[in-house]
């Protein structure tokens, strides 16, 4: 910055004891005029010489302490983009380090180029300039950016070169600054004095000070001003980083919730993931899960969290205002007064219910209440979460639930609810290939409802059907767990017994002959007459060693009991003599 010249001169009025008339005091006005005019402008052209002077090499030492400034920023993105890539592993950030480390690199030609003047300034460039290249060459490590390489303060490398070049940075910015306060110093003495030999040049070295003091507090004033925007922009930046970690945490759980859905095999499970789920989209919740039941007249509840103690199990549909309503329903007050009816005593101040549908049925809804004030703004602010994971949910339980209808009725008997004869020869098969590793027996066995026909003519077809119904549910009371009952066809039954010896499997024959003759059926409150079942037995691998064989046999001595009587237990390896061990007739 360059001043202004100064144009005008004073005009400084003589007193009136020298306002003589005479030549003589004319000339030596004049004389002293001109002296002091001479002397005047000497002085201030001298100071203004000595001031230019050392104006340059305070404006020389601010270049330097500008520069210096900029490489301590440069340095400082160096730093920050191997913290970066050190978090990340971004590939990006170390580029980012190494372009700055290079722009700092070339730099220091122009720095040793400013402080050639001044030997302590030139070593310490030199020092800097040698730790920037021990810098350069660790970051051109392959493993820079671990903490496998240390100091022995136990640094990374690149963390203490970065040190070790602030230091330096440090020392050059200290020296040239107390260098620029001794310029500055040796520049106000300059000014002072030429105050002192011209006062007539007050007003333009006022001017000057009063300009340079503007400039000051202008850059001051807009130096606040940048701070206070960055620092408005640096806040905005953090809400702004911390919503979009909130949604990525958010697509998270959502994510996860999907997935584990997906997992599901059972409506059970289902129910669990969607209450798992939802306890971590809501912390600090209670809730459940309440399902219609299949009457359509009840909702009970089939999963929970937390502990919500005021709810009450097997409520009517329209107990839950939610459910009514057909869509996400607050009870607050000021908001919503209406409670709903499911609870037990009173009811909390805060709830929220999401009823869950799925292809146009409802399926039932979920309840969430809370545990502190504090979990009711984020449940708000996540109500659209909560309905897309209720949405997630409704549509995997709805999906499953369709699954376990149709693998029902692909597998079971429509009339008895039995496995159907399709499932019988998959699960024998099954069974076969697995006592045939194991080397252990297997028992099949061949059932018929003793004169089922005749039965049919005189009481109908819909009492058949109630016998059936009754003997298979005889079967499933006589049996194991894991023994398969089948409805084979008509009213025969085949029943698969794996483990058991040819002995076992005639007692729990015979156990089932008597259980179902001892039932009394009744049709329409009227008392049917006793029935009676007829069994075969073929045992594995002694009738046989493929499924087809073992019912062939089983169904041969079927026939056998049958021929003998009926009521009976035949075994394939029986030859045709009448049976020893038969079970009380009916009267």
């Amino acid at each position: 910055m360059t001043d202004s010249p100064i144009s005008d001169n004073p005009i400084f009025p003589l007193p009136r004891w020298l306002k003589l008339g005479s030549i003589s005091s004319l000339l030596f006005s004049a004389v002293l005029a001109a002296a002091f005019i001479i002397a005047g402008g000497f002085t201030v052209y001298s100071n203004m010489r000595n001031t230019e002077e050392v104006r340059a090499w305070v404006s020389h030492s601010q270049g330097i302490v500008t520069n210096l400034q900029v490489q301590e920023q440069r340095l400082d993105r160096v730093d920050y983009g191997l913290q970066l890539y050190s978090l990340t592993g971004v590939r990006a950030h170390l580029k980012m380090a190494s372009s700055n480390l290079s722009t700092l690199s070339i730099s220091l030609v122009q720095l040793r180029d400013q402080m050639k003047d001044n030997d302590s300034q030139e070593r310490h460039v030199q020092e800097l300039d040698r730790a920037v290249a021990d810098l350069v060459n660790a970051l051109n490590q392959p493993d820079v950016g671990s903490d496998s390489r240390t100091d022995p303060q136990n640094r990374p490398v690149p963390e203490r070169q970065i040190s070790v070049c602030r230091d330096k940075l440090s020392i050059l910015l200290q020296e040239e600054r107390a260098l620029l306060r001794q310029r500055s110093d040796g520049s106000r003495n300059s000014f002072y004095r030429s105050f002192l030999l011209t006062i007539g040049y007050l007003g333009v070295s006022t001017v000057i000070v009063a300009l340079l003091f503007g400039f000051l507090f202008r850059d001051s004033w807009r130096r606040r001003h940048d701070e206070r925007r960055l620092f408005a922009a640096n806040n905005e930046l953090e809400a702004t980083v911390l919503k979009l970690t909130e949604r990525v945490h958010e697509s998270a759980l959502l994510t996860s919730a999907r997935d584990e859905l997906q997992l599901c095999t059972s409506a059970q499970q289902a129910y669990d993931c969607a209450a798992h789920h939802m306890q971590r989209l809501l912390p600090d919740t209670n809730g459940a899960i309440l399902m219609i039941s299949n009457s359509r007249r009840m909702v009970e509840i089939v999963s929970e969290w937390g502990h919500p103690t005021a709810l009450l199990d097997g409520v009517d549909l329209n107990a839950c205002c939610g459910l009514r309503a057909g869509k996400l329903r607050w009870r607050k007050p000021g908001l919503s007064e209406l409670d709903c009816a499911h609870f037990l005593g009173a009811p909390p101040d805060t709830y929220l219910c999401v009823p869950l549908a799925a292809y146009g049925e409802t399926m039932g809804f979920a309840f969430i209440s809370f545990e502190k004030p504090e979990a009711v703004p984020l449940a708000e602010a996540r109500s659209p979460l909560v309905m897309e994971l209720a949405e997630l949910g409704s549509l995997s339980i709805a999906g499953l639930n369709l699954r376990a209808r149709l693998e029902r009725q692909s597998i079971r008997d429509g009339l008895t609810g039995l496995f159907n004869r399709h499932f019988m020869e998959i699960a024998l098969e099954r069974e076969i290939r697995r006592v045939k590793r194991q080397k252990t027996t297997l028992a099949v066995l061949m059932l018929d409802v003793d004169h089922y026909k005749q039965f049919n003519d005189t009481f109908g077809h819909e009492a058949g059907d109630i016998v059936l119904r009754q003997v298979a549910e005889c079967f499933r009371r006589a049996v194991r767990e894991e023994d398969v009952i089948c409805r084979y066809g008509g009213e025969e039954f085949i029943i698969i017994m794996p483990d058991v010896t040819e002995q076992i499997a005639r007692l729990r024959a015979e156990s089932i002959l008597t259980s179902v003759a001892e039932t009394q059926m009744q049709f329409r409150g009227e008392v049917l007459r006793s029935v009676t079942v007829s069994a075969g037995i073929a045992m594995y691998p002694v009738a046989g060693k493929r499924g087809e064989e073992l019912i062939r046999m089983a169904d041969a001595a079927l026939y056998r009991a049958k021929h003998n009587g009926r009521n009976q237990v035949q075994s394939a390896s029986t030859k045709l003599e009448p049976e020893t061990a038969t079970t009380p007739q009916p009267a």
